[in-house]
């Protein structure tokens, strides 16, 4: 891939050159030569500048879509060509945190029953990583919650799934059928960090009530469910997570809100210049097969009732 475009992608992406030049590990003026040069093809000015940084001008945000398609193909091409050198297949995907533990497990082990030639590379990053990734096309697809809010990718519905206040089995409301919104203040809190699907869904809800995190008493922002779950299970503090992840954990309970809107969707993300491969493809219709009974099966949370 032209080193021009990867410096003009990774500016665009951090906004400014110095950040770019320290990513690609060049030197500043390295970079800028790189930038010019592009600019001087191209006849026109890619970037503003600014003493804030560089943003993009109008002919910049057209060649930063092609270029991350072109970015994407390379990628795949690159894995491909390998791949098929050594006459394996290969499937790469990243999933969030909640995903990987809660709802990728039977799927993949029924897939791999299936087609037991085909090799998976699954990693797992926040519900934002896992969409920069797709974008950039390190992987073939990805799987998050919360809303991608993306125009140039490619959504598909997969799991419904529903977030409530989860508390010690030994607190005082954990037989409550549920709790209003304003009694979060009232809670110490351990809640997923900035960037994963679950704290997204929370933010939008509070937002509609005209709350935010820092209306709560917050005492960890962490990115490990099992952490989480296990400083709850302490007592050390109350959460806001999926009712999947507790129901199989007998010394929390799970308790909706309903004064919050905190139904998600998990979302299977491509990139519209992705391929499609056979055993992606087969792969992709394991999970939809998947995601269409669990929805359709009643969720009954481990106390009260569906949700």
């Amino acid at each position: 891939m032209d080193n021009r475009l990867l410096v003009f992608l990774a500016t665009a992406r951090e906004g400014h050159i110095t950040g770019a030049a320290r990513l690609l590990n060049l030197s500043v003026s390295a970079a800028s030569h790189q930038i010019a040069q592009l600019e001087l093809e191209f006849s026109t000015a890619l970037f503003v500048r600014g003493n804030r940084g560089m943003r993009l001008t109008p002919a910049g945000e057209s060649l930063f879509v092609y270029a991350n398609q072109i970015e994407a193909l390379w990628q795949t091409a690159y894995r491909e060509v390998h791949q098929t050198a050594e006459g394996e297949q290969w499937v790469h995907l990243a999933a969030s945190h909640t995903v990987t533990e809660f709802f990728l497990p039977q799927p993949l082990g029924l897939f791999r029953q299936m087609h037991p030639d085909v090799h998976i590379h699954l990693s797992m990053a926040n519900s934002a990583d896992v969409t920069n990734q797709v974008e950039t096309g390190r992987v073939d697809f990805g799987i998050a919650e919360g809303r991608i809010g993306h125009r140039d990718l490619k959504v598909t519905n997969l799991w419904q799934d529903e977030l409530g206040l989860i508390v010690p089995r030994t607190h005082p409301w954990a037989a409550w059928p549920s709790i209003p919104v304003s009694l979060l203040t009232d809670l110490d809190l351990i809640l997923r960090e900035e960037g994963s699907g679950t704290r997204s869904i929370l933010d939008q809800a509070l937002a509609h009530h005209g709350l935010s995190v820092s209306s709560l008493r917050v005492n960890a922002e962490l990115s490990s469910i099992r952490a989480i779950l296990d400083l709850v299970k302490n007592n050390i503090g109350c959460s806001v997570m999926s009712w999947m992840i507790t129901r199989d954990v007998p010394e929390v309970a799970f308790i909706p809100i309903p004064d919050l809107q905190l139904t998600r969707r998990i979302h299977l993300i491509q990139h519209p210049a992705g391929d499609a491969r056979p055993a992606m493809g087969h792969l992709i219709a394991t999970l939809v097969s998947a995601a269409r009974v669990f929805n359709q099966a009643p969720h009954t949370s481990p106390d009260h009732g569906s949700g």
